[in-house]
């Protein structure tokens, strides 16, 4: 229903004189390195003042819609009271950075063209505007020579906050009960070429996320929340998108039966790290010792736009944000599963493929459908800074329960990949030392035997030499752990120094469940040139 009314919308709540004015400020590109096409705007949405769909996938034969819009929110206490930023349909952020404690149109409107959306592609130069203006002085990522850092082949970069004024208002929700945030967003979109098809390369048909947000006041934000919002659509009947969550694989999707029927999902790769000793995060790709990166931590399917009163309605003022993020109905009330009669923070959490657990009903969905999906809470010191990495995956079946299982297959792909394997296409294998020149040759890690397995399965590894001599008897750092697929360590199979040479290591898992597990082999090569990372999957059948 909000679609059909968004521009009418529109011009009531800002007027024409005012909608022209913003129009001037509106940046929006296409990522569109691959199959996956997404109109990335400087708010941190996907739609456009028109009020066209976002986010295509050329891969669908009857309609390539598969997002209408998405948009990240931040929600959290500066003492007794809840402050957000969020992007539903519309966008409370302001663009630009906070400079000086002050939102950049605030302080420099005369740089409102600077606050655009930037787009660089491998093999760009300064013949390229976004190039040769690449914003690294407001956190664009940049190499070590200075020069714009592309991710997988195309990257699409922009910085927003919640502290102006919104910047683009189209509807409005929210804008009675929002308060200026001093967060900043900065926001990075980036997609590897691959080739056509998810059998022959997967990155054809995943495009990542990363999100880093600032705290740019001078008070904590703590009780903290970042959630993924989107509408997703698909095909030309947009009342078949209904909410689902795999809280094993972390995704929060949108699928329907039928024939030649997609799922759409987004999964949740890294979330924000929080202390917990012992444990190891990953922080835009570094290991961080004594932290963890959470999870997803609730769902809160939308069954419509139109949908005013629970269950299923968008959230559409501060507390109401507030009661989804911490696993509530819009209205602070429970959550029960109907299935099991159990207070639960996930709505749809069961399995459409087998017809277990709380499903959703495409009876009761309409075009506005979508979710929420919640990580958190952790705290936001002054200056502080979070990060997420999330991936939209579609995966297309010849119906669409299989459409669930490609997707569920693809994601636990991504997550048996390192953080440089997914954000730079591969794993560096060959490193130099600057000192010497030395080159370290290929690690192997082979597919363990026999797989599937129970509950005994034989892991073999090779560390090569170094081709310079003055290391080539050198002892390498050398781990080899198993995780679960929600990155949980479930064993630790070598830990110590290795000199070159072929090893085996037998793996005995009589202690955990039946499922999909990952064996990781990381290596510390000498002299500290590079660590060495390679990830396998491995299945255990009792």
């Amino acid at each position: 229903m909000k679609k059909l009314f968004y521009l009418f919308t529109l011009l009531f709540f800002t007027g024409t004189s005012t909608f022209i004015a913003q129009q001037s400020s509106y940046s929006f590109k296409i990522s569109d390195a691959n199959n996956i096409h997404l109109q990335v705007n400087n708010v941190g949405g996907l739609n456009n003042p028109n009020g066209n769909a976002g986010g295509h996938w050329t891969q669908i034969k009857v309609d390539s819609t598969i997002v209408y819009d998405q948009g990240l929110w931040v929600i959290g206490k500066i003492g007794d009271e809840i402050y957000m930023g969020e992007n539903q349909w519309q966008s409370s952020y302001s663009i630009g950075p906070i400079i000086n404690s002050k939102p950049a149109m605030e302080i420099k409107p005369e740089d409102s063209l600077k606050y655009r959306v930037y787009k660089i592609s491998k093999g760009d130069d300064n013949s390229n505007v976004d190039f040769l203006e690449w914003p690294g002085n407001f956190g664009a990522p940049l190499d070590e020579n200075g020069n714009p850092k592309i991710y997988g082949d195309q990257s699409i970069y922009t910085v927003f906050n919640a502290l102006g004024k919104p910047s683009f208002t189209y509807f409005s929700n929210f804008l009675d009960s929002l308060k200026p945030m001093p967060i900043e967003v900065r926001q990075l979109v980036y997609s590897r070429k691959g080739n056509s098809d998810d059998s022959e390369d997967i990155f054809s048909n995943v495009l990542f996320f990363e999100w880093t947000i600032i705290n740019k006041g001078n008070s904590i934000i703590d009780s903290a929340y970042v959630s993924l919002w989107t509408d997703i659509d698909f095909l030309l009947n947009t009342n078949s998108n209904v909410p689902a969550v795999d809280t094993a694989k972390q995704v929060g999707y949108c699928w329907d039966v039928g024939t030649n029927v997609p799922a759409v999902g987004y999964a949740l790769l890294y979330g924000p790290i929080v202390p917990s000793n012992g444990d190891n995060a990953v922080f835009k790709g570094k290991r961080i010792a004594n932290f963890k990166n959470l999870g997803v931590t609730s769902f809160h399917a939308i069954l419509d736009d139109a949908q005013i009163y629970p269950p299923g309605n968008p959230a559409y003022s501060v507390t109401e944000a507030w009661n989804i993020a911490r696993g509530f109905e819009t209205d602070g009330t429970d959550v029960t599963d109907p299935v099991t009669g159990l207070k639960t923070n996930y709505y749809y959490s069961g399995d459409p493929v087998d017809s277990t657990g709380w499903l959703g009903d495409r009876g009761t969905v309409g075009g506005g459908a979508g979710f929420n999906m919640f990580s958190g809470p952790f705290t936001l010191a002054p200056q502080d800074t979070q990060w997420v990495m999330m991936a939209l995956v579609p995966a297309l079946g010849n119906n669409g329960l299989k459409s669930i299982e490609i997707m569920r297959s693809k994601i636990a792909e991504l997550k048996s990949l390192s953080y440089d394997s997914l954000a730079f296409g591969s794993t560096p294998i060959i490193a130099s030392n600057k000192d010497n020149g030395s080159i370290i040759n290929d690690f192997v890690l082979e597919q363990n035997y026999p797989n599937p397995f129970n509950p005994t399965t034989k892991i073999k590894y090779e560390i090569p030499n170094v081709v310079d001599s003055k290391f080539a008897s050198s002892q390498y750092n050398v781990k080899l752990i198993v995780y679960d697929v929600l990155g949980k360590e479930v064993a630790v199979l070598v830990n110590k120094k290795q000199t070159a040479g072929n090893y085996e290591v037998n793996f005995n898992a009589s202690k955990l469940t039946s499922g999909i597990y990952f064996y990781q082999l990381q290596v510390n090569t000498p002299g500290n040139v590079a660590d060495h990372i390679k990830t396998m999957k491995m299945v255990l059948l009792k």
